[in-house]
């Protein structure tokens, strides 16, 4: 009697073997997915955790610091003591109206009880029009060019506990088994064919 094996689809494809380009197209949403969720969640953890450690996370909104730091960038920021920066750091200070400038130190020197700082852009042809005197800022430790608008989505009241639901959603999705079908159970399965015994 003779027997021989009979093929093995692929365990991805489901019932009848499926389609190569659909399950590869299929992998690749799902990587980006999975991805995506991931670092959603990551700057869920930083944008609650940051704070507790006197660390806040900033978004550049423009392109001043390119191209280290596109607009769009993600910037970690702890507070420190002004006199404790050096020319060459970037850090983010206020402006007399109250917003947030980020850009680099070309200069700094004591005044008063205070620091005066002489920042420029990267992406600048010339330094900010006056000095800034402060006594703390915000030192820049490093950063990402990319995810601002995640960071965004993140500050968007509510988004923590929806973040966090969709975030565990997706992931077990991605990661839900395959459901098998008649084909791939019988893919183990010897067929008989003849009489003698010996293997196809």
């Amino acid at each position: 009697m003779s027997r021989r094996l009979a093929p093995h689809p692929d365990p991805a494809a489901g019932e009848g073997g499926g389609i190569p380009g659909v399950r590869r197209a299929f992998r690749v949403v799902q990587t980006v997915i999975v991805t995506t969720a991931g670092l959603l969640g990551l700057l869920t953890l930083l944008a609650a955790l940051a704070p507790l450690a006197g660390i806040q996370l900033v978004r550049l909104a423009t392109g001043s610091m390119a191209p280290q730091y596109p607009a769009g960038s993600v910037l970690i920021v702890r507070d420190v003591d002004a006199r404790e920066l050096a020319v060459g750091d970037i850090a983010t200070v206020m402006r007399a109206d109250g917003s947030p400038v980020t850009h680099r130190i070309v200069a700094a020197s004591p005044a008063g009880d205070g620091t005066r700082l002489d920042m420029q852009g990267d992406a600048n042809a010339l330094p900010d029009p006056q000095p800034y005197l402060v006594k703390r800022v915000g030192k820049v430790l490093g950063g990402a060019p990319v995810g601002g608008e995640l960071f965004d989505i993140v500050r968007t009241p509510g988004a923590v506990p929806l973040l966090a639901g969709g975030v565990s959603a997706l992931v077990l999705w991605a990661w839900w088994p395959v459901r098998r079908g008649p084909a791939h159970r019988a893919a183990h399965r010897e067929v008989v064919d003849g009489e003698d015994g010996a293997l196809a």
